[in-house]
């Protein structure tokens, strides 16, 4: 997870070794348009590319789930049934949808840790602090970008990133359940996968290009630079790069660290999501309305449930504890060459594992109060009786509440978040003992006498104007009460935790100092949700005895895994009458034989999440596919990279193309990007359309993908 920026000095000879083709400067530049300025933080998290000049994005299906949830309704559905727009002034508005792009990354390392010669080690944090503030506001005040800094390599270099900000986007394509969450919970983290991971949305601007918020007279966007699409293949071996946001990672974690992930942590995080999903997934099959209100919150729970699970299992299998072990034996054999080496780094492994041994039963009750405690959103919902006392003290309205109300408890189905509490409230009291604010009485008393769990008991209680009775009512809420007893369990551990945090981050920006300086090659920063640049080649694995994964899969092994009876593999029956029709249009391959489309591929590049709807590139930095997962066995990668193991999963291109074109029926989505056809080794180059036959031909002869 490479600064793009420290290419040409650190990775151009390995990088090119492995066939690239094109330079650091085209990769990443802010004197002109490079690949960077069409890679985009996409809403909240996800990573998302322009691929057209007029501002079209490409992201994952799950990184707009959310805003396509809120966009849907029982009478226009378009999770189940999708959504493909007819033309531009058919596309739908998404309201509190943003995107960003990276405009330039500047170094201030030396503008935060220039501390005074006299300043004592205590005074440094808020010093750095201060700092950071300064030099955020100074530069927001000279330009029209926002601002923010990151630290990196645990604080011993900082980067300051000039951001520009979207707010007018656009749903233009969105696949159906039946295709872009094909195989669901059962297949994610999984291969073979067969899912059409996308959705398309459209960035507009005003009149002269700038950002501005939704109006109109908007137009679409021009971008200085989008991505060509390559419609000429891939095959084993090709050299690819993963451009995005990688969100957090810590691959440099001692051997305590892991232990801690997994003997204290991961299981009971996955012993809890399973019992709540449980719950969630029975309530969904009810009703239409239930169904509607929970997917999105179902695949957020689901996501990382399986993610822990896979996390767990690799670390596991690669006796990843015991090689840090080793690994730091290494560190400190080195470390013990040097007297100024012992003084400087002696007795970080030993400081760091106390403190890892003195938080474990803290840790562990603080991951039971944010999964069990935190999960019932009919109880969370009463946190809104802090403001409204706050606002009765300070003489201001209470009118605003109501709606606020409204917008936390809409998507709730109360029966399903009364089963959920009960349940979670009870794993919480096996582990930590009983209180009477997360009893059976207690939880009865918030579904049945709460004055939260109704908008319009709310709005009756406020028009009373009776500032006595109605503080009265919040205190003696049951909902409030519990939520009270929640944030005061919380505010008791956090003190605790944020005291080790910072003892640890300290000790880690000196371990991984020591490491930098023994390592015999450059390391990369954990990912910290900034732009970041993996690279890898195409190609599967063995990932057990006797187990081997192809490195890619085909609509027609998703056809014969489609099931009509289970939900998750209910495949639209247009998309199986276009396979069994061999109506492919240009995107069809040979394969085995017969005609297919290309679904998913494998690759062994470095992602993690944040990197969901990250452009995969090809040696020419044309775009190839969409990163979507990893597989099962390599998602401890977060934490512990093994490149034999780890692979990222992403959607062909021609399959997104074929999806548009043939199954939406957009092709004047297809029509406004630049296709081009060239395959690296191949040197094929030319139009779109003239590609497949002269592919097939060279595939039989080659016997390639």
């Amino acid at each position: 997870m490479w600064l793009p920026f420290l290419l040409q000095q650190i990775n151009e000879t390995e990088m090119r070794s492995m066939g690239l083709k094109i330079t650091p400067e085209d990769i990443y530049s802010v004197k002109e348009g490079s690949l960077k300025d069409a890679v985009l933080i996409f809403g909240g998290g996800c990573t998302g590319e322009v691929i057209s000049s007029q501002g079209l994005v490409l992201t994952n299906h799950h990184c707009g789930y959310g805003t396509v949830n809120a966009l849907s309704s029982v009478e226009n559905d378009y999770l189940t049934d999708g959504f493909f727009a007819k033309a531009q002034n058919g596309e739908i508005p998404c309201p509190g949808l943003s995107v960003r792009f990276i405009r330039n990354i500047i170094p201030v390392t030396d503008k935060i840790l220039d501390f005074p010669a006299s300043m004592k080690e205590e005074d440094k944090a808020d010093y750095i602090q201060d700092r950071l503030t300064v030099l955020q506001e100074d530069q927001e005040s000279k330009t029209n970008y926002e601002v923010f800094i990151r630290p990196f390599f645990s604080g011993n270099e900082y980067y300051m990133f000039l951001v520009e900000r979207f707010t007018d986007v656009r749903l233009v394509a969105y696949p159906p359940n039946g295709v872009g969450k094909f195989g669901g919970d059962t297949d994610n983290w999984a291969w073979p996968r067969h899912t059409g991971d996308f959705g398309m949305f459209r960035i507009y601007a005003d009149k002269n290009n700038n950002a501005a918020d939704y109006s109109p007279e908007n137009k679409p966007y021009s971008p200085p630079r989008h991505l060509k699409v390559n419609v000429g293949g891939l095959q084993k071996g090709d050299f690819t790069m993963v451009y995005g946001f990688p969100g957090r990672t810590s691959e440099y974690l001692t051997s305590d660290g892991l232990n801690e992930t997994m003997n204290v942590l991961d299981p009971a995080r996955i012993k809890i999501r399973e019992k709540r999903l449980q719950i969630m997934e029975a309530d969904m099959k009810l009703s239409k309305s239930n169904f509607i209100k929970y997917a999105s919150k179902q695949a957020r729970v689901a996501n990382y449930y399986k993610k822990w699970q896979g996390e767990l299992a690799g670390l596991k299998l690669n006796d990843a504890v015991s090689k840090k072990q080793r690994e730091e034996a290494k560190f400190m054999q080195w470390v013990n060459q040097s007297p100024e080496r012992r003084t400087k780094y002696g007795r970080i492994i030993s400081d760091l594992k106390a403190i890892y041994e003195s938080q474990a039963s803290d840790y562990l009750q603080y991951e039971y109060i944010r999964e069990c405690l935190k999960a019932s959103e009919q109880i969370m919902s009463a946190s809104l009786g802090i403001g409204m006392l706050k606002a009765m003290k300070n003489g201001e309205s209470l009118d605003k509440y109501p709606q606020l109300l409204y917008n936390q408890i809409a998507g709730i189905n109360p029966e399903t978040d009364e089963k959920i509490t009960h349940a979670l409230y009870a794993m919480y009291q096996d582990k930590f003992g009983m209180h009477e604010k997360t009893n059976i009485p207690q939880i009865n008393a918030v579904y049945d006498a709460s004055i939260f769990r109704d908008t319009s008991i709310l709005s009756n209680l406020i028009h009373t104007k009776d500032t006595y009775k109605i503080a009265k009512m919040i205190q003696e809420d049951p909902a409030f009460e519990t939520y009270r007893f929640i944030t005061q369990e919380n505010d008791r551990i956090i003190p605790m935790l944020r005291k080790n945090r910072g003892e640890l981050d300290a000790l880690y920006k000196n371990y991984i100092q020591g490491l930098r300086e023994f390592s015999s090659k450059p390391l990369y920063p954990d990912a910290n949700s900034t732009l970041r640049l993996a690279y890898g080649k195409v190609e599967g694995l063995d990932p057990q005895d006797g187990m081997s994964y192809s490195y890619y899969t085909t609509l027609g092994g998703a056809v014969r895994k489609r099931n009509p009876e289970v939900e998750e593999f209910n495949m639209p029956k247009r998309l199986v009458d276009l396979y069994e029709g061999q109506d492919f249009g240009r995107y069809g391959i040979d394969h085995k034989g017969r005609k297919d489309v290309p679904v998913c591929f494998l690759a062994s590049n470095h992602t993690t999440g944040g990197n969901s709807g990250s452009p995969v590139l090809n040696a020419y930095g044309e775009l190839i596919g969409l990163n979507f997962d990893r597989i099962w066995e390599g998602t401890m990668s977060d934490i512990y990279y093994d490149i034999n193991l780890c692979r990222n999963i992403s959607v062909d291109i021609r399959y997104v193309l074929f999806l548009v074109d043939k199954f939406g029926g957009a092709t004047w989505i297809v029509d406004e990007m630049d296709l081009v056809g060239r395959h690296v080794d191949s040197g094929i180059i030319g139009e779109a359309g003239d590609i497949p036959n002269k592919l097939i031909k060279k595939r039989k002869k080659r016997r390639r993908y």
